[in-house]
């Protein structure tokens, strides 16, 4: 309604293969459905941190590829 969309992205343990359409039914039972990422992005990489083990947020949303990411 904002203009705002909800989007995650995900950075699965080595070896695990990962099922998008479960992660949003299991997150479709268990939160509200605003909640629900619309866009997910699944990265091989950790996740940008400063020095202090805080996200880099910013720079996360710069680096992913929204348009290639996973649409609800």
């Amino acid at each position: 309604m904002m203009g705002e969309k909800v989007g995650a992205v995900i950075v699965p343990m080595p070896g695990i293969s990962l099922d998008i359409p479960a992660v949003v039914g299991y997150l479709g039972e268990h939160i509200a459905d605003f909640k629900v990422p619309q866009y997910f992005a699944v990265s091989s990489t950790p996740l940008p941190r400063n020095p202090g083990g805080k996200l880099l947020k910013r720079r996360l949303r710069e680096d992913v590829d929204w348009a290639a990411a996973f649409r609800r």
